[in-house]
């Protein structure tokens, strides 16, 4: 028997302990299989009976939401900073290549004025 199909046999089983008994009859288990998984089902019965569910305390569960929500919060938080330093930092950058752009343009413009300038006192020296 495939891995794959076991475990979707003990799956159905399981489902039928916790009370949905149309899982395992969903599938068609054949005799070979019932065999091989028997011991199996047998432990997985065992378990159903000796453990009982556990359902967490009001305290537990009030506590447990708190802290969720605070991690929540936070991640809500950090992501918003990061956001403004991105947006503020984009800013600061754009700035920067403006900047840049008008003092390069300025020299350009220096340059060529006295390049034109020289070239223009040239030929009457």
């Amino acid at each position: 028997m495939k891995e794959k199909r076991a475990i979707e046999i003990l799956a159905a089983h399981a489902d039928t302990l916790t009370g949905r008994p149309k899982a395992m009859q969903s599938l068609d288990v054949k005799d070979e299989e019932h065999t091989q998984l028997a011991p199996l089902f047998q432990l997985a019965e065992r378990l159903h009976q000796s453990m009982q569910p556990v359902k967490p305390s009001a305290d537990f569960v009030r506590s447990l939401r708190r802290e969720l929500v605070e991690n929540a919060r936070r991640q809500i938080k950090l992501k918003k900073r990061m956001r403004r330093v991105m947006v503020i930092g984009a800013a600061a950058l754009g700035s920067l290549v403006s900047i840049m752009s008008v003092v390069g343009a300025a020299i350009f413009v220096i340059k060529r004025l006295r390049a034109r300038a020289q070239a223009l006192q040239a030929p009457m020296s």
